[in-house]
């Protein structure tokens, strides 16, 4: 079948051996309109491989509806409507594919956005309720320079104490903080590092 190439005429007598089931009235309408069906389709999706695989599909269909076919009507233009269809139909199914893509990786990225958050604020939370833990003078030490940002300098004048004593208060808070965290996981001891950026 591969070597059989034509450039014979589609006449209605050709149409009419199609339509009664002549294979060789098929071979010839194929070998006749094949390139031609390739390259329509290829105009239209630019896809080489499935640009093929379309084309073969439009001589299949042309097949199982030879029975349908009038000879007396114009043969080109229902072949090409077949193509054509068959061209916008895998156009939908690509857009409507991208889209899906796109709409997934949407959710996943909402969905991972959402999960980092809830960590967060429940890593915060925790913090929270390790500073209630300390000392009152450590305490309000410690929560006047993470969420007040008050200097060492500002937080000793305002409690009428040194700046060593400051100093030495924030990095026993600090420490606590940090084998508390430690206990809990290494994980959170990360997490723990980007929560108390916010407060510094």
């Amino acid at each position: 079948m591969a070597n059989f190439v034509t450039s014979a005429k589609i006449d209605s007598e050709t149409l009419a051996r199609l339509k009664q089931g002549d294979v060789r009235a098929f071979e010839v309408i194929f070998w006749e309109y094949n390139p031609r069906v390739y390259h329509f389709v290829y105009s239209l999706l630019f896809d080489k491989l499935l640009a093929e695989d379309l084309t073969q599909t439009v001589f299949l269909k042309i097949w199982e509806r030879r029975e349908w076919i009038d000879p007396s009507q114009p043969f080109e233009a229902y072949l090409f409507t077949i193509a054509r269809h068959l061209a916008y139909k895998e156009s939908e199914r690509m857009l409507a594919s991208s889209l899906a893509d796109l709409a997934e990786a949407s959710s996943f990225a909402d969905e991972a956005v959402l999960e980092e958050k809830l960590e967060a604020d429940s890593l915060r939370e925790y913090i929270r309720r390790l500073v209630d833990r300390m000392p009152a003078a450590r305490r309000e030490i410690f929560r006047l320079s993470r969420e007040a940002h008050l200097s060492h300098k500002e937080i000793a004048e305002r409690l009428h104490i040194s700046e060593k004593t400051v100093e030495t208060q924030l990095y026993r808070a600090l420490r606590f903080l940090r084998e508390e965290l430690h206990k809990g996981s290494f994980l959170a001891l990360l997490l723990w590092c980007g929560a108390m950026g916010e407060w510094n």
